[in-house]
Formats: C-alpha cells, sequence, structure tokens
C-alpha cells in the first residue's frame, strides 16, 4: 500500500482560560487533504515542533478569526486588536522549521499572514481604512459563495496558472499582506489587494489569502492538489 503523505493541519483554540479549553478547527480543512491523497493530523500547540516536522510531510496552516502582534512585522498597533499569542508563537515556529526543511507549506488566510511576517514581510492592518476604493473582503455571507475575482500577476514555481488568469474566490478578512521583496506575488483582487504569494526560493511555500477549503474556485482544487504532490516527493525523499 502506497504510503500517504502526512499533512500537519494547526487548529484554532477556544479561550485559554476557560477550565475546558477546546482545539478546533473545520472538517473541510482534513476533508480536502484527504481528498487530494493527503492523510490529515492535527497538531496541538506545545514545544515539540521539531517531533511535529519529524512526523509530517508537509504543514497547512489554516485561518483564523484573530490578528498577528503588530510588533512582529514593527509595526505600531494602529487599533486594539484580538490577538491569540500562544498560537501565533506556536504556528511561526513550525514555519520557520519547515523552511528550514524546504517542507511543503500552505498557508491560508491567516495563515498566509504569518507566512508573509516569517518571510520577512509586513500586513495591511485595516483593509477598509489603508486601502483607497477597497473591495468588501469580510461580506456578509457564507465563505462557500465566491465574493470577488482575483487575476494571477505573478508566475509560480509550483502552480500552472498563467499570467492574467482570473478566478472567483471567496473572503473573509479584513487584514492583508504588503507586497515585499521578500516573496513573489501570484494574485492580486481589482483593489490590488495581495492575494497570493509564493516564496522566491526553496521548496513549496505558498499562501493564499481566500479560502480553498470550500473548494468555490477552479484554483482551488490546483492549490490543493500541487501541495499533496509536493508533500508526496516530500516523504518519498525523506525515507
Amino acid at each position: 500500500m502506497p504510503h500517504l503523505p502526512r499533512i500537519g493541519i494547526t487548529p484554532d483554540i477556544n479561550d485559554t482560560a476557560a477550565p475546558e479549553t477546546e482545539y478546533v478547527v473545520r472538517r473541510n480543512y482534513a476533508d480536502v487533504v484527504s481528498q487530494a491523497g493527503g492523510l490529515p493530523f492535527l497538531l496541538p500547540y506545545g514545544e515539540q515542533v521539531e517531533d511535529y516536522l519529524d512526523a509530517i510531510d508537509g504543514l497547512l496552516i489554516t485561518g483564523g478569526m484573530f490578528d498577528i502582534d503588530p510588533a512582529l512585522y514593527h509595526q505600531d498597533a494602529r487599533k486594539k486588536y484580538v490577538m491569540k499569542p500562544a498560537r501565533t508563537s506556536f504556528e511561526q515556529a513550525l514555519i520557520e522549521g519547515a523552511l528550514s526543511r524546504s517542507m511543503p507549506i500552505l498557508g491560508i488566510c491567516n495563515g498566509m499572514q504569518l507566512l508573509a511576517v516569517c518571510l520577512g514581510g509586513e500586513l495591511v492592518q485595516d483593509i477598509p481604512t489603508e486601502i483607497e476604493d477597497s473591495l468588501e473582503h469580510k461580506p456578509d455571507q457564507p465563505a462557500s459563495i465566491a465574493q470577488h475575482r482575483i487575476q494571477i500577476t505573478g508566475l509560480s514555481r509550483h502552480l500552472r496558472t498563467p499570467k492574467g488568469e482570473v478566478h472567483e474566490v471567496n473572503s473573509v478578512h479584513r487584514q492583508s499582506v504588503l507586497p515585499s521583496e521578500a516573496y513573489e506575488i501570484l494574485a492580486i483582487s481589482p483593489d490590488n489587494v495581495v492575494e497570493a504569494i509564493e516564496a522566491k526560493s526553496g521548496g513549496f511555500t505558498l499562501g493564499v489569502q481566500w479560502h480553498p477549503e470550500y473548494r468555490v474556485a477552479k484554483i482551488d482544487t490546483m492549490v490543493f492538489d500541487s501541495f499533496l504532490a509536493e508533500a508526496k516527493q516530500y516523504s518519498q525523499t525523506k525515507r
């Protein structure tokens, strides 16, 4: 029986002060990994980062309804933010460890933003007040519905997405990634919000601002198929 690549998925946490704190992750993250040919594993927070990275073949940093501390990308907070330092520091350690191993990484929404920060980029703290004539990127509708289009503007090392190609994607965020020399911009929305980034060197290191786990757009399947193909190759090389 062929070995399925093991994908570590980071969960959210509901309330670190509660006596019955729970890790939470949407089922569709695990489902889409399974359907793309992977074996999903949940990664509880802890100091055993290297042990996790030894055990998995790909890292999926999920989204979440919270903010990354602006101090991590050398900015002052311009308003009061909801932050989850335990989650962020754990995910940051995982990303940095995975980068050092050239392990495939996929960052989704907040996960893309943290990936950008780890690569050396900065964030737009609030799209409505910082980007003139911005679209609604956090609409009052389910993520299973496309919200706006994106256009492919860069050449990916891993995705077969020709420049100029347009996709209709969902959207659930109010912060975004700033352009940087630290990574390649692969896609933008009509208001010039960065929608996809890729590391300029190393292994598969991709961030997308939308939520491809809902499989709303054609590109969503490509994202996960490419991620799992790279994880499979990484697994075979490692073993």
